[in-house]
C-alpha cells in the first residue's frame, strides 16, 4: 500500500528532553522501516529544525513563524491545511498534542501524558490553560491517538471520554547506542569532567514540581550522616524552582548535592548512570518515565515512585515507593545503599527488563497506526 505520511518534528530542538527525544528517535527509526511510503517532516518556529539529522532524503517543510502563532491561526481560521503545506499526505502525525487542520489527510495525535488534567498543580500555568482547553476536542477529532503506556490510556479514557479502542500504545525506548560503560571508566570520567565524587546516587530529569525532588532532598537529609554518598541531580532547571531552593536551604545539605544542569549527550548521560550506586526517581506523575528505563539499561539499580506509568515500565525490576512518603524514601534508600547484593540483583533484573523495549518496536507500532487509519480513508 502506497502511503505518504507527514510528521511534526518541531520538538526536535537543541537541548532535547522528553518530547524532543521522542520525535527524534521515532523519525529516525521510521525511516529505517522497510516501506513503500514516504515520510515528510513539518515544523514551525523562528528557528529551523535541522532535519539533516535524519539524512538528506527526508522532505522537510518549515514555516518560519512562532509555533504559538501558528497554533492561534489554525484555531481561529481553520487553515492553512497542513497536508496542503506538505504537498499532500495520506496521514498527518501531530507529535506534540496540538492537532492542526488537514484538507483530506487522516490525523494521528500523540498524547504524552495528561498531568495538566490529572494534577494541574504540578504543571506550569502556561501549559495547563492552553492544553486543557483544546485536548478533549483534539482527541475526539483525531482518527487515532498514540501514547506511551496503558496508564496514560486509562487517563485518556477517564479524563477525555475517549474509547480505549481509539488509543494505541507504542512504548518508548533508549537509543541503540545507549549502553552501560565500564564502571572504572565511568567513575573516572564524571570525577574529572563534572567534579562528581563517587559514591553517589543519581536523579535525572527537569527539576520542576512534578518530579518531586524536594521529597528526595528531605529523605536524603535524614540519612546523610549514615551514608557517604552525594546526591547528583542531572537535568535542566524547570518552572517554579522556589520549593526546590527553599528545601535545599532548609536541609542544609550544601556540598552533598550537586546539580550538573542539562547533560547534552547520551554517551555522557550513560556514564552518569554507570557510575552511580542507585538511581532515585520520586516523580508524582509520568506518561512513561524514560530516565527509569535509561538507568535500568545501564545496570543502575532503581528506586522510583509507585504511581502512573512507572510500575508498568519497571515490570517488577525496581523498588517502588509512594512519592510523598519521606520516611519510606529515607529508610529504603539507606537500606539499598548499604546492601550491595540487593543492588546487584536489581541491576540484573533491570537490564533484563530494559532489553524488552526498542525504538524499532515503537516505530513499527506507530506505522501500524498510520496504515490502519489510511486504510479507513
Amino acid at each position: 500500500m502506497r502511503m505518504d505520511v507527514g510528521i511534526d518534528i518541531g520538538p526536535v530542538t537543541g537541548g532535547r528532553t522528553g518530547i524532543g527525544n521522542y520525535c527524534y528517535y521515532l523519525v529516525k527509526h521510521l525511516l529505517e522501516l522497510d516501506r513503500v511510503w514516504q515520510l515528510k517532516a513539518f515544523s514551525t518556529g523562528l528557528r529551523r529544525v535541522d532535519a539533516r539529522h535524519f539524512g538528506e532524503s527526508l522532505f522537510h517543510r518549515h514555516v518560519p513563524v512562532p509555533t504559538r502563532v501558528a497554533y492561534t491561526v489554525w484555531e481561529l481560521f481553520g487553515g492553512p491545511a497542513v497536508d496542503a503545506l506538505l504537498h499532500g499526505v495520506d496521514v498527518y502525525h501531530a507529535t506534540n498534542y496540538f492537532l492542526p487542520p488537514t484538507s483530506t489527510a487522516k490525523r494521528v495525535v500523540t498524547i504524552h501524558d495528561l498531568t495538566f488534567l490529572a494534577a494541574p498543580h504540578l504543571c506550569s500555568p502556561k501549559i495547563v490553560g492552553p492544553f486543557s482547553r483544546s485536548i478533549a476536542r483534539f482527541a475526539r477529532e483525531a482518527d487515532a491517538i498514540l501514547t506511551y503506556s496503558e496508564s496514560t490510556t486509562r487517563d485518556i479514557v477517564r479524563h477525555l471520554g475517549i474509547p480505549a479502542a481509539k488509543v494505541a500504545v507504542a512504548p518508548l525506548a533508549v537509543d541503540d547506542g545507549f549502553r552501560p560503560a565500564p564502571r572504572e571508566h565511568a567513575v573516572d570520567h564524571v570525577r574529572r569532567i563534572y567534579g562528581v565524587q563517587p559514591p553517589y546516587m543519581l536523579f535525572v530529569g527537569t527539576i520542576e514540581p512534578r518530579k518531586n525532588v524536594p521529597t528526595l532532598l528531605r529523605a536524603f537529609s535524614r540519612i546523610a550522616g549514615e551514608v557517604p554518598h552525594q546526591l547528583v541531580l542531572a537535568g535542566p532547571m524547570g518552572w517554579n524552582r522556589a520549593e526546590f531552593d527553599r528545601t535545599l536551604d532548609e536541609t542544609g545539605l550544601g556540598g552533598r548535592v550537586l546539580h550538573t544542569g542539562y547533560v547534552e549527550h547520551h554517551a555522557e548521560l550513560a556514564l552518569f548512570y554507570s557510575a552511580a550506586d542507585l538511581f532515585v526517581f520520586p516523580s508524582f506523575y509520568e506518561g512513561f518515565g524514560l530516565p527509569v528505563l535509561e538507568a535500568m539499561t545501564c545496570g543502575c539499580p532503581v528506586a522510583a515512585s509507585d504511581t502512573s506509568s512507572i510500575p508498568e515500565v519497571t515490570g517488577g525490576a525496581a523498588v517502588l515507593l509512594p512519592p510523598g512518603d519521606v520516611d519510606a524514601w529515607a529508610n529504603t534508600v539507606k537500606e539499598l545503599l548499604h546492601d550491595a547484593d540487593r543492588r546487584a540483583s536489581l541491576s540484573e533484573a533491570g537490564q533484563a527488563r530494559a532489553a524488552t523495549f526498542s525504538w524499532k518496536d515503537c516505530a513499527a507500532r506507530t506505522f501500524d497506526v498510520y496504515r490502519s487509519v489510511a486504510a479507513c480513508a
